[in-house]
């Protein structure tokens, strides 16, 4: 997801707060070869950022950070889905602390029911008042300007009044890029650094060739509409949604106004023994207690239900996909949108673990009381060029694999960190530093060498608390 905005991508999300698996950051040590990037080492910086105020008070988390992180009172048919969950074996376990298989609540970055992000929790409190930030709006960077291999100056068009302008701004110490994921790469391959047939292929004269742009990596969920047969339980946008609630939500800060439209259940399973064993999941469930998300999980206009029923949605989602996009120029026009080919569920693997995910997930509302009492069913023919095939079937789970999947908003890997100059993969040291390049660095989701298993902000926020230490270290040397 790419926020345009104060905020970036934490002022549109859907405030899902989960660090992802240790696992996640393991790796990363190992590939960069720096231990710092190890889970037990970067905790510091996950509590760093936390104010927490949600239900698993522990050791694990923080108090005081600048990211309210809370769980709402109302979560329709959370009670239903934690006990689908322990009846089938799973715990009821904190999604942080640290992440293991289990079904838990999802907890949000949110204070009062309202959205805390990047901008309200860091930004707003310190504008006015810090002489050493500035912050210029309606503005986008362009390129970034080197002496050299030395990042200098940063070119940006900003408007005014309907005018565009170009200007420059020059650093007297470092820049660093935090567009996200799809402008960082493709700003640094406007700039001269990137693999060389895109700067060649674009007459972009070259500064520093580098992997620019490839190993790029998003979550991707497929839909399961699960109807139920009673809708007093699910959240009704037009029924829920009214003066009575309104007044309730501005007075205590939760209700239907506070729910991200029913989202309050998720999961984290193993479609393996060796997953399940080492509590390191392939597979996150997310439940929607409403019939969808406009805008996003639109709702299913051609289901057939009755009066009382109500059609829900479960997310399943591949949180360790093999399959890897790339990210590269408009040959056409530079300056505009990057050409994005995510490539999902290419990579055989992937669609194996989602199909059986898939064949996991339908067991929540199947072989459990919770969900049989409400006489929870997967309804047949949503997509007709599946219908020729046998029902749920493992190639009619792969037809509506394809049909109902979309991205999960997860963009990163595209300014890979590795080990160093060495790294034929690698964009970034380990210290987020641009290999061969002096005084410039990226901190965004750009720079994970893999895709945490969960939602990324949460990891972001703690690259970003890392990088922060990182700087200070090395200026306060200088």
């Amino acid at each position: 997801m790419e926020g345009r905005t104060l905020g970036g991508s934490s002022s549109v999300n859907s405030f899902f707060f989960n660090r992802g698996n240790p696992e996640d950051y393991n790796t990363w040590a190992e590939i960069t070869g720096d231990v710092s990037w190890r889970y037990e080492n970067l905790m510091k910086y996950f509590q760093r950022t936390e104010n927490y105020a949600g239900i698993f008070a522990s050791d694990q988390h923080g108090r005081g950070g600048p990211i309210t992180v809370s769980l709402n009172k109302y979560v329709p048919l959370l009670n239903e889905w934690l006990g689908a969950g322990q009846f089938l074996g799973y715990p009821i376990a904190d999604p942080n602390g640290p992440q293991k298989i289990s079904f838990c609540p999802v907890e949000y970055s949110k204070r009062s029911g309202r959205r805390v992000s990047s901008y309200t929790g860091y930004l707003k409190p310190v504008l006015g008042s810090r002489p050493n930030l500035r912050v210029i709006l309606r503005a986008e960077a362009r390129r970034v300007i080197f002496n050299g291999n030395q990042a200098v100056g940063v070119q940006f068009r900003s408007n005014v009044d309907g005018i565009p302008s170009d200007s420059v701004v020059y650093a007297r110490k470092e820049i660093i890029l935090s567009a996200g994921a799809i402008e960082t790469p493709a700003l640094l391959m406007k700039s001269g650094i990137g693999p060389k047939n895109v700067l060649d292929a674009a007459r972009i004269r070259p500064v520093k060739y580098l992997n620019v742009g490839q190993n790029l990596q998003n979550h991707i969920t497929v839909r399961l509409d699960i109807v139920i047969n009673n809708r007093s339980l699910a959240f009704i946008e037009e029924r829920d949604l009214n003066p009575q609630t309104w007044k309730y939500f501005n007075e205590v800060g939760d209700g239907p106004y506070a729910s991200y439209s029913g989202f309050g259940g998720q999961a984290f399973i193993s479609t393996t023994r060796q997953g399940n064993q080492t509590n390191i999941p392939d597979i996150q469930l997310a439940y929607l207690g409403s019939p969808g998300v406009p805008g996003m999980f639109p709702e299913r206009t051609n289901i057939q239900m009755a009066d009382w029923e109500v059609a829900t949605a479960l997310s399943v989602v591949l949180v360790n996909p093999l399959s890897r996009g790339t990210l590269t120029l408009n040959l056409t026009d530079v300056n505009s949108s990057p050409v994005i080919d995510f490539q999902y569920l290419t990579h055989p693997e992937d669609m194996r673990v989602m199909i059986d995910g898939i064949e996991m997930a339908m067991k929540v509302f199947e072989n459990t009381p919770q969900f049989r009492k409400l006489g929870a069913r997967f309804p047949p023919n949503l997509f007709p060029d599946c219908e020729h095939l046998e029902f749920r079937s493992r190639y009619f789970w792969e037809c509506h694999a394809k049909q109902a999947s979309s991205a999960y908003l997860h963009a990163s890997g595209t300014c890979a960190m590795g080990s160093g100059a060495e790294d034929p993969l690698a964009v970034l040291d380990s210290k987020l530093r641009v290999i061969g390049i002096r005084g410039l660095r990226v901190v965004d989701a750009s720079i994970m060498p893999t895709i945490p298993r969960a939602n990324l902000q949460a990891a972001v926020y703690a690259i970003a608390e890392k990088a922060s230490d990182m700087i200070l270290e090395q200026w306060r040397k200088s």
